[in-house]
């Protein structure tokens, strides 16, 4: 064991700084990635809610193809296919958009899901009481949805941190892409991956531990609400 550890004391001072870089990557490509899907899954909710049957159908159909298709195909797709119709991509900008897109397919759920657990008559007695629909739901029907949305949207997160390892397959300089030239270079794999998914574990699992705390919190508050 001391034996094992001495090789961290030995390279860290060249592992760290390396790492740190890769990770502040990562932390990008997901948390950007993140942000095209809150964007993308708000449009398909709104077209799925739409009374325009084509379009919920449309919005069904691209939710239940991406939720389809590997991430990884999707990945290969983005970085190697549009270069043919003339759109080339970096690994990084790449990375944002395939995690953008798959994410968008379960954040779209998320909301769906949330928005659902409103109960229709508050929207149907705001509007009898004469305020306007964008009221109703900025007023109303969105602050407690939220209260339904947030611990998976924590867990979606996550999730998408995790799946940006696979960013390393198109050359996008993240975690995963410096574990692999390290463990080349050095020649010692097992102490840099056992370092990276400890790297990985201390983002992901706060976050984890945040997202069960806000489902107890708030559940607590439904139920209370509930009990009125």
């Amino acid at each position: 064991m001391n034996d094992f550890l001495q090789v961290y004391r030995e390279h860290w001072p060249e592992w760290w700084p390396r790492l740190m870089d890769a990770a502040r990557v990562t932390a990008e490509i997901s948390t950007l990635g993140f942000a095209l899907a809150l964007v993308l899954a708000g449009g398909l909710v709104a077209m799925n809610r739409s009374r325009f049957a084509p379009l919920k159908v449309a919005a069904s159909a691209v939710v239940e193809f991406l939720r389809a298709v590997p991430l990884l195909a999707l990945l290969l797709a983005l970085y190697f296919g549009l270069p043919a119709i003339g759109l080339t991509l970096s690994g990084y900008w790449a990375g944002v958009l395939g995690l953008g897109l798959q994410g968008a397919a379960y954040v779209a759920e998320v909301f769906r899901s949330g928005l659902d657990a409103v109960h229709r008559g508050q929207r149907e007695a705001g509007l009898a009481a004469g305020v306007s629909p964008f009221q109703v739901f900025t007023a109303v029907v969105l602050p407690q949805a939220l209260r339904v949305m947030l611990p998976p949207l924590v867990n979606c997160y996550v999730s998408l941190l995790k799946d940006s390892s696979l960013c390393a397959l198109i050359a996008t300089d993240e975690l995963m892409l410096a574990a692999r030239a390290m463990s080349s270079e050095y020649f010692l794999p097992l102490h840099i991956f056992v370092l990276v998914g400890l790297i990985y574990f201390a983002i992901a699992f706060p976050l984890s531990m945040i997202s069960r705390l806000l489902g107890r919190r708030l559940s607590r508050g439904r139920r209370a609400l509930g009990t009125t």
